[in-house]
């Protein structure tokens, strides 16, 4: 089974590094055009399921490539974004002036420290592994199935894959976009491409979750 997770276009809250979680965001022009490269590239797949996040910006880019691939996108909540609960609309900077100790306890734990009023690193991976589950479940060995998803949701995907602590998630870097893919066969699931933004050259910028 080959599985390719994409992660959504570009949002203005990208490109301000404001947290976003499960803020409903639209796609700005430059992600209308990321998830149309995507649409393009994903052609050839003969893909028979595509899967989405409810979450506006990949619901969005799901129905672009949808449109091109003759695909009906269906809703799956587990591939929702972390929620970010109140860091939600703040940047980096923002969070670590307004929630000094709240950070200090992030950074000793990222992994664990559960967003105020939102969710953990941890409980988000626990969430996608659902979603993982149940495609492994629905779809044939020899089938090609697509899901678009959030940076943060398939960096903790691929921890689980790859048996990475998920401490180090901030190390994997996702452009919007972008395509990264699994395998699953006797040795279970693999990671066979990350962070494929060939499609995007010359329009890929980098920002925030």
């Amino acid at each position: 089974m080959q599985l390719i997770l994409i992660r959504h276009g570009e949002t203005d809250w990208n490109v301000t590094l404001q947290y976003q979680g499960h803020a409903q965001v639209p796609l700005n022009e430059r992600g209308r055009e990321q998830a149309q490269l995507a649409a393009g590239r994903l052609k050839h797949n003969r893909a028979v399921a595509l899967y989405a996040s409810d979450i506006v910006r990949a619901w969005e880019t799901a129905q672009i490539i949808g449109d091109t691939l003759g695909l009906t996108p269906q809703t799956m909540p587990e591939l929702r974004e972390i929620d970010v609960g109140r860091w939600e609309g703040l940047t980096p900077e923002q969070l670590y002036r307004q929630f000094p100790d709240h950070m200090q306890e992030y950074e000793r734990d990222p992994a664990r420290t559960v967003r105020l009023g939102g969710e953990s690193y941890a409980q988000l991976q626990e969430r996608a592994l659902v979603a993982l589950q149940r495609i492994q479940e629905t779809h044939q060995h020899d089938e090609t199935i697509l899901a678009v998803s959030h940076g943060g949701t398939i960096r903790a995907l691929l921890c689980h894959v790859i048996g990475l602590d998920l401490g180090y998630f901030g190390r994997m870097w996702l452009d919007n976009g972008s395509l990264t893919e699994l395998r699953y066969g006797k040795h279970g699931w693999r990671l066979y491409r990350l962070n494929d933004a060939a499609h995007l050259e010359g329009i890929t910028r980098e920002g925030g979750e």
